[in-house]
């Protein structure tokens, strides 16, 4: 039996506490998403401190009931069951799930904006809302590092043993997903209060057999296992390049990730993203006059400039393949080179 402490005066009350259910309250599940959204990290494990979320149900368009990111770039997927069977609720979260596994920083970008308007909040892009929901300076993460995973949260008054069963299964298969019910309480006194107690039924916790795991950052790999996946033209073109601004002065390093290369001196100055057939460069603004969003050839190479909305310190992309002109690219590097240098 659940009680809530009342103190007045020198006495402390017990309040009694009463189940009650969001019906008999006059509540609809529409209510629970707003309260999510308001507070999703109620159903997230307790050493998730907060996430950013980016989305909510629109009338007639297949979107999840709160779609938010979590400090590692991943998307957090709250889906409120709203009285279907079992079957429903578990194809509908999977379904949601694998729409939004490849949407890319541009979707998710334009998601994100739509509902900061919404929901008025002053953030111009998801990288400035990223920056500061966590903390991280833009310089410190790139696009790239979003939705490489995506975790499922179903919530509902009750889980019914099928939906256990399914989540389970799909737990064992590498499915990440978590089930909670909720019941909510009403105090019995003249100002009644209504509380809402969260209860884990299925978690990823269960393969691990104890709280939950410390969330560890995979090992990035070093320069040459980052290199060595490339096609062996591609390894050929990036040791050049390496060369190359090797002789821009010796504060240069490169370094990678676990999505894409790096070149910096005081800040970084390119970012090498491999592709199947090419490297895609992204650099800083200097000696440039692309217009935002917009294409056009600088030295021979066609320079794409990102939206400004984005924050990215390294806003124009070219690509580099077997066929390029290395004294442009060379130059362009060059370019990105001295802004640093010089303090842009």
């Amino acid at each position: 039996m659940l009680y809530k402490l009342k103190q007045s005066d020198n006495k402390t009350t017990f309040v009694r506490l009463t189940a009650t259910s969001m019906q008999q309250r006059g509540l609809l599940e529409s209510h629970m998403e707003q309260w999510l959204a308001d507070n999703p990290t109620a159903v997230l494990p307790e050493d998730e401190a907060r996430v950013l979320v980016i989305s909510q149900e629109k009338p007639f368009e297949n979107v999840t009931d709160v779609l938010a990111i979590d400090a590692q770039g991943n998307l957090v997927i709250i889906e409120v069951k709203r009285g279907q069977t079992p079957r429903d609720v578990i194809a509908q979260a999977l379904e949601y799930a694998s729409d939004v596994a490849d949407w890319d920083y541009d979707r998710l970008n334009k998601t994100a904006i739509q509902y900061f308007e919404k929901r008025k909040l002053n953030f111009t892009s998801l990288a400035d809302a990223y920056s500061t929901t966590f903390g991280i300076p833009v310089a410190e993460f790139s696009e790239l590092q979003f939705n490489q995973q995506q975790r499922v949260f179903i919530v509902g008054e009750s889980i019914e043993e099928k939906i256990e069963r399914t989540a389970r299964w799909l737990l064992k298969r590498g499915v990440s997903i978590t089930c909670l019910s909720y019941t909510c309480f009403v105090s019995n006194d003249q100002t009644p209060e209504m509380f809402i107690d969260f209860n884990e039924v299925v978690r990823p916790v269960e393969l691990h057999g104890g709280g939950y795991p410390k969330k560890t950052s995979p090992q990035p790999p070093t320069e040459d296992e980052a290199v060595g996946r490339l096609p062996d033209s591609l390894q050929e073109i990036y040791w050049e390049l390496k060369r190359r601004v090797g002789n821009f002065g010796g504060e240069v390093r490169t370094r990678a990730t676990a999505n894409y290369l790096i070149f910096e001196s005081t800040l970084k100055f390119a970012e090498i993203v491999p592709r199947k057939s090419c490297l895609s460069i992204l650099v800083r603004p200097e000696g440039f006059a692309v217009p935002e969003s917009q294409a056009m050839l600088v030295h021979g190479i066609l320079v794409t400039r990102k939206p400004d909305a984005f924050g990215w310190s390294c806003n124009h992309e070219f690509k580099v393949d077997v066929n390029s002109d290395l004294e442009a690219v060379t130059t362009l590097l060059h370019q990105s080179y001295q802004a640093v240098q010089a303090g842009k």
